[in-house]
């Protein structure tokens, strides 16, 4: 016998794997895809990722946030540096470095939102499906245990025969407005019936409405720009910079105080040009911004700042404009403000007495100037100059011109807040949907008694409510008051239709006898309706059994929708 027992079709070639441990190991692309989507809709990794976010939020919240107008600029992120160290001491630097400083702008914030996103969307589309099929072909075939386990049950029992009652429930629940889907496998009449079928969709729009939100802010993140310290000193124009090709110039600026001193009113006579050409004016307050071409100017803060004029050694002017004291030393006793030295890798500290302090070495109306490289910390050079005072520091002359206030605005484009209003809105829909229109189903039941009349079950698997608890109970009660009624008026009119055909019998006994009777006993008899059912004097004919098979069989045959 020969050892090889397979029949080989070929030869195995030279580079063929003989027993697959040496071949090509991968996923075809469809696979790996799969994989990811599976990834993504793991309730695990969406739950995960969403703690991640609420972290992150939790610090960028907990912690202040430097403006995005600082970021760019290394003298002014060192001045707000300064003015929190007070706080965090020799954390400061340390929490720099790990961005808790700027959380929302960081890259493991934005990857963070970015898989979360995806997450989102994996979820949703992945619960899609299932919506359809339980909103536009729900189940409808039940066991009749179902009816004893379900979570909501009841039952009870009518004269009525099985057709007739099914009948009446199918107006009740048209009266309800509820939809009803009937069931031909049986036994007996089955019926589904639901409220609110579409409601569920909510989850889907409100899911959605996070996706949007978060594209809004993308959108805002990469085309608009936020600038939280735009300071603009009185009389000098300044240019807005982003792209926008503004120029802007506060024409003056006025502060107001209540008689107890809070704060009263905050007003900057703004002016927008382009290219040397007025565009917008207005008068700016907290709540009142001035809006030019997708651009919004917010009044935020205001202060003093020191005129400085810088010429180099030719006399050519470098600088001449205001330096706002935006910050404040640890003790609060100083005022200063930071500006790089044009053309020099340097930095101009302006020092001046915070409102109300003395005893500071710098007299009202005096600023003390310190030249630093950017790299260091010891100055170059140093002076305290009276308004119109000058001193030289290391080739350039730099000049007190005077103090002037300054007014701090916000200087953002947002394109993206249409699409954050429409996510809103989408998360308000949604939400309603799902919290206030519930999506509650019944399963009904219809039997032939074996002794007559009809066994009536009502189910709902859904979860319980004080609500949906107390409708389940309105409905059942309901039907069976309704069914009862039903009986009542049948044997009602079943009793009337003989009364009228025994007197009939009697008056023409009588009439063919001669009674003198005859008149007392019509004027007894009870007027008929002509249109009454059953009645001899109704004029309509009996109807068609052939007729009312095939109104039966059409009643079977009837569509599950119908």
């Amino acid at each position: 016998m020969s050892i090889e027992t397979r029949n080989r079709s070929r030869p195995v070639g030279v580079d063929e794997p003989v027993d697959g441990l040496d071949g090509a190991a991968g996923l075809a692309p469809t696979q790996a895809l799969r994989a990811i989507y599976a990834f993504f809709y793991n309730k695990k990794v969406g739950l995960t990722l969403i703690l991640a976010a609420g972290l992150a939020c939790l610090f960028g919240v907990l912690f202040p946030q430097m403006p995005a107008g600082v970021r760019g600029d290394p003298a002014s992120v060192d001045g707000w540096l300064q003015s929190v160290r007070p706080s965090y001491g020799g954390w400061t630097s340390i929490m720099d470095a790990v961005g808790l400083f700027n959380v929302f702008s960081s890259p493991l914030f934005l990857t963070i939102m970015g898989l979360l996103a995806l997450s989102i969307t994996a979820c949703t589309t992945h619960r899609i499906p299932v919506l359809m099929q339980t909103a536009f072909h729900p189940h409808t075939k039940v066991t009749a245990e179902f009816f004893r386990r379900a979570r909501l049950n009841d039952r009870f029992t009518t004269p009525l025969p099985s057709r007739e009652a099914v009948a009446l429930i199918k107006e009740d629940a048209k009266a309800r407005r509820v939809r009803v889907i009937e069931d031909h496998h049986g036994p007996g009449h089955n019926l589904y019936t639901d409220k609110w079928h579409l409601a569920p969709f909510g989850t889907v729009i409100a899911h959605t409405a996070f996706v949007v939100i978060m594209a809004g802010f993308v959108v805002s993140s990469l085309t608009g720009f936020r600038d939280d310290q735009f300071t603009l000193t009185v009389g000098r124009p300044a240019e807005v910079g982003h792209g926008t090709g503004l120029v802007a110039e506060a024409i003056s600026f006025s502060d107001t105080y209540y008689d107890n001193g809070s704060p009263k009113d905050y007003v900057t006579d703004l002016v927008l040009s382009v290219d040397g050409r007025e565009v917008a004016r207005q008068d700016v307050r907290v709540n009142d911004p001035l809006r030019y071409d997708g651009v919004m100017f917010h009044q935020a803060y205001f202060g003093i700042a020191a005129v400085m004029e810088i010429r180099d050694a030719s006399g050519r002017l470098l600088f001449n404009d205001g330096v706002p004291l935006e910050w404040t030393t640890p003790d609060g006793s100083l005022s200063y403000g930071v500006l790089e030295v044009p053309g020099r890798d340097q930095e101009l500290f302006v020092i001046g007495s915070a409102s109300g302090r003395t005893g500071t070495g710098i007299e009202p109306g005096q600023m003390r100037i310190e030249v630093y490289p950017t790299s260091l910390d010891a100055p170059v050079g140093a002076a305290v100059l009276d308004q119109s005072g000058s001193v030289q520091i290391d080739g350039l002359t730099y000049t007190f011109e005077r103090e002037q206030q300054f007014t701090g605005l916000l200087v953002k484009r947002d394109p993206g807040t249409g699409i954050v209003w429409l996510g809103c809105l989408l998360l308000i829909i949604g939400t309603c949907l799902t919290m206030f229109f519930r999506h509650h189903r019944i399963w009904i039941r219809v039997t032939p008694e074996a002794g007559g009349g009809s066994l009536v079950q009502l189910a709902s698997p859904d979860r319980q409510d004080a609500t949906f608890t107390r409708q389940f109970a309105e409905v059942a009660a309901g039907l069976a008051g309704a069914l009862a009624e039903a009986d009542a008026l049948g044997e009602a009119d079943a009793g009337g239709a003989g009364a009228l055909e025994d007197a009939a019998v009697r008056a023409d006994l009588m009439a063919e006898a001669g009674s003198p009777e005859l008149g007392v006993i019509e004027q007894g008899l009870p007027e008929a309706n002509p249109m009454e059912a059953g009645s001899p004097e109704a004029g309509s004919p009996e109807p068609d059994p052939m007729e009312q098979q095939s109104s039966d069989l059409m009643e079977e045959g009837d569509e599950p929708n119908a």
